[in-house]
């Protein structure tokens, strides 16, 4: 699968949005790394990061240049599950039948209880869109950060960060560990964000490869080699400082 990682902060008394993904494709055939971009970049200060089925991830990321406000964008990726599911029920379950809309429609409307309707509806019902896009930008200076899913969408401003994906429960357990804050700067906050992704890394359908960046009400940036470099040897240095700390040979157990 993958996982998408945002988490709000503050840089000289403006918000940003620092994110994270991976490169990890998942199909039929397996997982694997891809050069393939997790994210789209939809304007000067929205980007979107998908996660679920490879094969939809461009139908969800054709929002280049679409020079709206967030909530617009929001509610034009919304548009696009409620299409996809109509498209997937139509090839599914209406199109082997020769059925359309119109006639479960009408067939609604009789009195009569059909069980082959009854049991078209049921697996209708069933009929899920699995992938899940992580929404970051700006709604009148606030940064936002939004889940969209097939049927619903939630916002975490309020909770200053959100992850989503197969290692989010890795992620979200790592910047609450590290109490991220909105009041945190951008650079506590790109560590934190990278230490998160690292950590998710364990749970299978993540990726090693990783791209962080940060967005704020008039730019995105994408984090170069020689920075992503800094953060792992930080990661790294963190990671096995306390095997080597002096004071673990002051324990006694006499």
């Amino acid at each position: 699968m993958t996982v998408c990682i945002s988490a709000i902060c503050t840089e000289k008394g403006e918000e940003h949005i620092v994110f994270a993904v991976d490169h990890m494709i998942t199909t039929a055939n397996g997982e694997f790394e891809h050069s393939i971009n997790k994210y789209e970049i939809i304007n000067k200060n929205t980007v979107a990061m998908v996660a679920g089925d490879a094969l939809l991830m461009n139908y969800f990321m054709d929002l280049e240049n679409f020079d709206e406000n967030y909530i617009s964008i929001q509610k034009s990726i919304q548009k696009k599950f409620n299409e996809k599911r109509r498209e997937m029920i139509k090839e599914t379950l209406l199109n082997p039948l020769y059925l359309d809309s119109n006639f479960i429609i009408e067939s609604l409307n009789r009195p009569e209880n059909n069980p082959l309707i009854q049991s078209i509806l049921m697996e209708i019902l069933k009929v899920k869109v699995n992938n899940a896009i992580l929404l970051v930008g700006f709604k009148d200076n606030q940064a936002q950060i939004s889940e969209i899913t097939d049927g619903s969408v939630f916002d975490f401003r309020t909770i200053n960060f959100h992850t989503i994906g197969s290692g989010d429960i890795q992620a979200q357990n790592t910047l609450l560990f590290q109490k991220q804050s909105r009041d945190d700067d951008l650079k506590t906050t790109l560590y934190n964000v990278y230490k998160a992704k690292k950590n998710a890394e364990v749970k299978q359908g993540v990726g090693k490869e990783t791209e962080v960046g940060f967005v704020n009400k008039n730019k995105v940036v994408i984090l170069n080699e020689q920075s992503l470099n800094i953060l792992e040897n930080i990661y790294k240095y963190e990671f096995k400082c306390w095997k080597e700390h002096k004071d673990l040979k002051k324990l006694k157990f006499d």
